[in-house]
């Protein structure tokens, strides 16, 4: 029997092939509901035309064997930085309201230019929207943070940080928020199901008002449930497609907002270290770095794109003196084509602090582990954080450094500039609200931690040994080994859960574009970030 009322709540929002032109509306249902549907208009009735999308429904079976349904209503048609409403039916049943609103990206490639940035650094006369897009031009912000848990009080592995989040985000009113791995911990519970649904419920405040995109992180893989352990993951977004089926479906993918490509990455395939409940090194089969190196060529021959930006769990570099480490395998796998085709930023979760590297670019000459050869200022030190700055680090003097912003309208001073055409940047944010933070487990003068091959698994557990969430299989030993850290830029010791805001110029043709980096305590949001630094790069169409 269907429903006339869905039940269910956790509505959230994740872009559509074009962030531009479609949005997905996505909610959780106690069961079949019929002909689920979600109908839109734009707040301002003179800007575009309303509509409607009935919803597909995507299901799993979880670890009771009770089927879960989730509904994704994809709206087509819509205009670039417009504001939208809509309304799902049959509507909730719960408190959760049936309504919301969100704001377009703007177009991809879009050529106006504004010094306003969106959320709270925004600082010029231009319009800016109530969701961090600019009607003038393509300037917008996001958010991103991973590694977040719910703030049940029967979460071991969230805590009330996780819920102070995402209000603290929604001060700064992103465009949309990426959220890097290990969202739920669902993995390491009894109930996983329920601990998604609390998720949802308490992202949904902010996730059914802007997309929240996520990174399927190693803890998104649920044992016995899909091949991969991913099917839940995989029932309760509907992501931008990847041109892989079944399996594979949307666990890497690509979107662009204004000059921006983001390209977002499943580390798993990657890692030597055994993170999760199924250890997935290769589980590809070459398809997902393939496509990545299609991805990165493509948007590097794209002249309306300045910026590539990729999102991952995994760290290939971490102080962390215990916790997980920078992984080898991605060093030899993807940093190679994030050399090649000049990657701008990594975004990344995994380790519980904020970390930030110099610009990297190549390996440090003779380096056994493949330590990424740090790309920093004639004049830089390594005071601030205790890192040596490795003799054989290639220079860019200072003047280098900041000609690019000479000159530029609207260029507000910051910490630090960087010129991100010398070199990728790698940024831990894992700071969401898991109840392990890592701030206070780093290497103290500063060192590398790096995951190299793994042992041989052990032998099976016996049914006297196996404990709830271990692999029923077997476990691979992880070895740990320890290299200088002479890409280190900043990390923090003194904010456990914080979450990073950037802030995208496009600049004028011809000229610089910017991204501003702000990072925020999220449990005292109100204060000044505790790390600031302006990105440059020449804009493409010069």
């Amino acid at each position: 029997m269907t429903r006339r009322v869905a039940g269910g709540g956790g509505v959230h929002l994740e872009f559509g092939a074009d962030p531009a032109t479609s949005m997905v509306v996505s909610w959780l249902t106690d069961g079949a509901v019929s002909r689920p549907m979600a109908r839109f208009a734009p707040v301002d009735p003179d800007e575009a035309e309303p509509g409607e999308a009935y919803a597909a429904t995507r299901t799993y079976r979880d670890t009771a064997r009770r089927r879960i349904h989730v509904q994704h209503a994809t709206l087509v048609g819509l205009r670039p930085g417009v504001r939208y409403r809509y309304e799902i039916f049959p509507p909730l049943g719960g408190d959760e309201p049936s309504t919301g609103e969100f704001s377009t990206a703007p177009r991809a490639g879009g050529a106006a230019g504004t010094t306003s940035v969106g959320g709270a650094s925004g600082a010029s006369g231009a319009h800016e929207d109530a969701n961090g897009a600019s009607a003038a031009g393509a300037a917008f912000t996001f958010t991103c943070f991973g590694d977040h848990g719910t703030d049940q009080e029967d979460d071991p592995y969230g805590s009330s940080a996780s819920g102070a989040v995402v209000a603290a985000v929604d001060m700064l009113a992103p465009l949309f928020n990426l959220a890097l791995g290990d969202l739920s911990y669902a993995s390491l519970r009894r109930e996983p199901s329920r601990v998604w649904a609390d998720w949802f419920r308490m992202v949904a405040p902010s996730a059914s008002r802007r997309p929240w995109m996520p990174v399927a992180g190693n803890h998104e893989s649920e044992r016995e449930l899909g091949r991969f352990g991913l099917d839940p993951y995989q029932a309760y977004f509907q992501l931008p497609d990847n041109g892989a089926d079944g399996d594979f479906r949307e666990l890497w993918y690509a979107f662009t907002v204004g000059r921006v490509r983001f390209v977002v990455l499943f580390g798993e395939d990657a890692c030597y270290q055994e993170h999760g409940l199924v250890y997935l090194r290769g589980f590809s089969e070459g398809r997902q770095t393939a496509w990545l190196e299609r991805t990165l060529r493509a948007a590097r021959a794209d002249p309306e794109i300045d910026w590539v930006i990729v999102a991952m769990h995994q760290v290939a570099m971490s102080t962390a003196a215990y916790h997980n480490g920078g992984d080898l395998g991605l060093r030899e796998e993807w940093l190679p084509l994030f050399d090649r085709y000049e990657v701008d930023l990594v975004l990344c979760g995994h380790e519980h602090h904020y970390e930030r590297t110099h610009p990297v670019r190549g390996v440090v000459p003779g380096s056994p582990v493949l330590t990424p050869r740090p790309v920093v200022p004639a004049n830089a030190t390594g005071a601030s954080t205790g890192a040596a700055v490795s003799p054989t680090a290639p220079t860019v003097p200072m003047a280098a450094r900041t000609a690019r912003t000479a000159g530029s309208p609207g260029l507000a001073l910051a910490d630090e500039v960087v010129d991100t055409t010398t070199g990728t940047v790698h940024i831990i944010v894992g700071t969401g609200g898991s109840s392990s933070p890592s701030t206070g487990a780093l290497f103290e003068p500063p060192l590398g931690r790096v995951v190299v091959r793994p042992e041989p698994p052990d032998p099976p557990a016996t049914p006297a040994r196996r404990r709830f969430g271990k692999s029923p299989v077997s476990r691979r030993r992880t070895i740990h080994v320890t290299e200088g850290a002479p890409w280190l830029a900043t990390r923090s010791t003194d904010h456990p859960y914080a979450f990073a805001a950037l802030h995208v110029d496009p600049g004028l043709p011809g000229g610089t574009t910017t991204i501003r980096l702000t990072v925020h305590d999220s449990l005292r949001p109100d204060e000044q970030p505790f790390d600031e630094v302006l990105f440059t790069r020449p804009r493409r169409d010069r």
